[in-house]
């Protein structure tokens, strides 16, 4: 017997006795992005986000956000994370001090907390305004 002679099936043709039903959902409710569950389920636009306060990733911090120093006084704002997105690696933060002056690098144990609304720093103006510069690769 060779595959010619065989009725048509699984492989052949699902829709046929042996086969799956090419309709049929196969995978359970939540197995993507898109199916979010079954009835009464969220919709994934309806799933919980970080909040201002909730901590973040490093790569979920954007540029303009509030920098604040150790006391939570107001130090700047974040002109750019820094680090390796490749390997997740965070190196610190480039922001722009609330004092006049050049953007400032802080390396990322000076980094004390990361939240979409802040980032916290355990530094003060002093130690910010004495930091290196920090020159963007990209002019």
């Amino acid at each position: 017997m060779n595959d010619f002679d065989r009725q048509p099936g699984a492989i052949d043709d699902p829709g046929m006795k042996g086969g799956l039903d090419p309709g049929e959902e196969r995978l359970p409710p939540g197995d993507s992005a898109g199916n979010t569950g079954g009835p009464g389920e969220p919709e994934a636009s309806e799933l919980d986000l970080p909040g201002p306060d909730d901590p973040v990733a490093w790569a979920y911090v954007e540029p303009e956000t509030l920098v604040v120093g150790a006391d939570g006084s107001e130090l700047g704002k974040v002109a750019e994370m820094l680090g390796t997105a490749t390997e997740n690696i965070f190196h610190g933060v480039a922001v722009d001090p609330k004092r006049d002056g050049p953007t400032r690098v802080v390396p990322a144990d000076a980094v004390t907390r990361l939240t979409s609304s802040k980032v916290e720093l355990s530094w003060d103006a002093d130690q910010l305004d004495a930091a290196k510069e920090w020159h963007s690769l990209e002019g």
